[in-house]
This record gives structure tokens, C-alpha cells and sequence, in this order.
């Protein structure tokens, strides 16, 4: 998961849990909290492979900010091959991905 490791980085960074994979297997260590985001952190990013992500009960999670980007604005957000999300999310220790609108969750 990740080129040399990034994003095993970007999920410990984000989650504040050590994350390891031996194989096929992840482990996590850390306080019930981090673990838990760690795997959350994980489902989602896998399911971004799948398209836009929508986080169920966003507005009561601390560890969410939601932002409405215009359409024509995306491609700069984004940067070349996510470039640019890559860069914001080394330098503030975050995860960032599209999220879908409730409505549009499970079409496809």
C-alpha cells in the first residue's frame, strides 16, 4: 500500500498509531482511538480506489473538516497524478480524498 512506504506514514501521521504490515497483515498499535481511526483511515482509502468516499457522521467527528471545492477548480486542487494532495497532506500530517454527497452514496 504506497510507493516506499507513504502512505503507511500518511496513516500513522493522520491516526497517531504505529503502522506496520507483515504480508498480507496490518498491524496497529497505539491507544483504542488511534487504532480505530488507523483502520477507518485504511477502509477509506481504499474505497477511494473504488471512487469518491463518503464518511458516515462526518459533522460529529473532531477529526474531519468537509470543504466544498467548485468543479472547475479540482484539477488545480488536485495537482498532477495528486501531486498536490500529496504535498498538503506530508506537510499537515493529514488524509485528504473526495467525498461523494449522501445521495450519490452506494450508486455505481
Amino acid at each position: 500500500l504506497g510507493k516506499q512506504g507513504g502512505t503507511r506514514r500518511k496513516l500513522e501521521r493522520s491516526s497517531g498509531a504505529v503502522v506496520q504490515y507483515v504480508g498480507m497483515v496490518v498491524l496497529c498499535s497505539g491507544t483504542r482511538v488511534e487504532r480505530t481511526r488507523a483502520r477507518e483511515y485504511m477502509k477509506w482509502l481504499f474505497q477511494q480506489l473504488e471512487g469518491p468516499v463518503y464518511v458516515l457522521g462526518w459533522r460529529d467527528r473532531d477529526d474531519c473538516t468537509v470543504m466544498d471545492i467548485p468543479n472547475d477548480c479540482i484539477g488545480y486542487i488536485t495537482g498532477n497524478r495528486r501531486a498536490t494532495l500529496g504535498v498538503m497532506e506530508e506537510e499537515w500530517g493529514t488524509l485528504m480524498f473526495f467525498m461523494s454527497d449522501a445521495e450519490e452514496r452506494g450508486k455505481g
